[in-house]
């Protein structure tokens, strides 16, 4: 007797071919959708990187220029500090000059040049931007092995390139609500406003290609901290007419420690009648 399979064992099947078909075409529209806000994400992470390096940036030249001001431009030295705008290839651009002097043992004295750094911007046609450079020339050099002597020529002076890509460099003198565009007097001003960006040009409205204001980023340094502040000393009188007691309350040496006002009521307390 032959043993037969039951009908129930023929009857179970495997995925079809259209079911294999419909699994693949979700699964392939899930992972093109990951892919999709992956790229997206990926791309707002570049984007917010770079703009967060490029804010570093200039940050960190705003604060190498402040500290080339804080010690150069101080009051009590014999320093100068000017500048000037312009625009170049329609950018604005700028050069900030520092200089402290010294007076030698020539006769007569003779002033020299003890430090003297330049902070100037000029366009670059590669780039079709500005470049930033800073000079640092003088007695004292941060680096000793450059010897600055008097037959080098303005063109070969070390002008060392610190970035590219700006596309505003601005120096302004600040004077309460008031700015200046320019400073070539002897004298110091009361503090310097720097800007600095990176933006692309775009149509102001005032109809000149510029950068936006709100795309500046600007540092304003206080130059004279130590100027004269006019006031006037009024000495308080004070009148011990009325004071019959002067030792402290509060000396835990004293035995017999009294308020020194011992005419007020509270401070005598209960009296007998």
């Amino acid at each position: 007797m032959r043993f037969r399979p039951s009908q129930s064992v023929f009857s179970k099947k495997g995925f079809t071919l259209i079911e294999t078909l419909t699994v693949l075409a979700l699964t392939a529209v899930l992972l093109t959708a990951v892919l999709q806000m992956y790229h997206q994400v990926r791309g707002s992470v570049s984007r917010i990187t770079s703009h967060l390096d490029e804010n570093r940036l200039t940050r960190e030249i705003l604060q190498k220029i402040a500290e080339d001001l804080d010690r150069l431009a101080a009051p009590g030295f014999d320093a100068t500090l000017q500048f000037r705008n312009k625009y170049d290839n329609g950018y604005i651009s700028a050069q900030l000059t520092l200089e402290n002097r010294y007076y030698g043992k020539s006769t007569p004295p003779r002033a020299e040049v003890y430090d003297r750094v330049v902070w100037q911007t000029s366009y670059d046609p590669f780039t079709e931007t500005l470049i930033l450079y800073r000079l640092h020339e003088g007695l004292n050099l941060e680096d000793k092995v450059i010897q600055s002597g008097s037959d080098v020529s303005l063109s070969e002076k070390p002008y060392i390139p610190i970035t590219d890509g700006l596309t505003h460099f601005q120096i302004q003198s600040q004077q309460g609500d008031n700015f200046a565009q320019a400073w070539t007097s002897q004298t110091l001003p009361n503090a310097v406003r720097i800007g600095i960006s990176f933006a692309p040009l775009e149509e102001l409205p005032t109809g000149r290609l510029g950068v936006p204001e709100e795309k500046i980023m600007y540092r304003t340094v206080a130059i004279d901290r130590t100027r004269y502040i006019p006031y006037q000393f009024v000495p308080r009188k004070l009148d011990a007419a009325g004071i019959r007691d002067l030792s402290d309350p509060n000396d835990i040496e004293t035995d017999d420690a009294r308020p020194l006002d011992t005419d007020n009521d509270e401070s005598r307390g209960e009296q007998e009648p």
